[in-house]
Formats: C-alpha cells, structure tokens, sequence
C-alpha cells in the first residue's frame, strides 16, 4: 500500500502542490481505511459458512446471501439521496458504525448457534442481520464516492481507462 501511494504521489498528473496531496492524503486515508474494512465485512458471511459446516446448508447460504445482494442494490436508491443531504463524511461515521453492530450480531448469532446455546432455523436470522450489514455497506460505498469526489479533479479520474480509451484498446 505504501509502494503505490508513494508512486501516485511521484506521478502527480495535475502537479498539485505539496500542501495539497498532504491534505488530501490525511483526509482520504482514513477515510479509505474505514472503507476497507467495511469491504472486509462482507466477507462475514462467508466466515459464519465455514465456522457453522453442515448447520448452514448450501442453499442457505444463497438465500442469506441473495436477501442481503438485494438489500444492497436497492438501498442505493436511499441512500444516495441521503448521502448527499447529510455529506460523506457523517455518512461513512453512520455506515462504519452500522456495519460494525450488524456483524457483531451476525458473529454472537454464529457463536451461539455453534455453542449449541441456541438452537434453530438461521436463515431469517441470518438474513435479516446479513441485509442489514449490507444496507450500511451502500451508505458506504455512497459516502466515500461523495467525499472523495472533490478531492480528484476531472481530468485525475480514471486517468489508466481514458489513456486505454485515447489508444483504442477498449475499443469495439
């Protein structure tokens, strides 16, 4: 990651000054980082599937993980909107901590399945906090797309795809 910070920061294609790119790297970076690790929580399910075995069939699996793909895609609808009236910055705060208490849930919910604590049919469960910790993901997905944005001047943005374009290399 320090590899290919340092190289953008070498490759300044808009020649921002000094003060800048600091700037803009202290405001992204964690920005950037919370963002990652919100990406990592999707991922959770996947772990649950594998701590739980056979108590998580397959088609479990793909019901729990279809409700929260269409949570996903839907809540962009919502969320885009509010994004932009409250800013990027209190909707990645709202996001990161959304997604935090739903996989916490998600992981005392497997932990007392395996225990044998609590014994039941996990899919409505599963799926409900799996929406949920979706839901908060797209409220992160919007807020660093809106942070971020400002941050980038036009010609910075996808500055590798338009080069390819220029060359035709994507080009039917």
């Amino acid at each position: 990651m320090a590899i290919i910070v340092g190289v953008y920061f070498n490759t300044n294609p808009m020649k921002h000054g000094g003060w800048f790119m600091t700037r803009r790297f202290i405001n992204w970076f964690p920005l950037g980082m919370t963002y990652a690790f919100l990406y990592m929580g999707r991922y959770n399910l996947n772990v649950s599937k594998n701590a739980l075995g056979t108590l998580m069939s397959k088609e479990d699996f793909g019901l729990i993980f279809a409700a929260g793909t269409v949570t996903y895609a839907a809540s962009f609808l919502i969320n885009g909107p509010l994004v932009d009236k409250f800013g990027g910055k209190k909707g990645i705060i709202v996001a990161a901590f959304g997604a935090s208490m739903a996989n916490v849930l998600l992981g005392v919910l497997t932990y007392l399945v395996v225990t044998n604590q609590l014994k039941m049919k996990m899919v409505v469960p599963f799926s409900i906090l799996y929406s949920l910790n979706m839901y908060f993901q797209s409220f992160g997905a919007m807020s660093i797309i809106k942070v971020k944005a400002y941050w980038f001047h036009v010609r910075e943005r996808g500055g590798i795809w338009d080069a390819d374009f220029r060359r035709g290399l994507f080009c039917v």
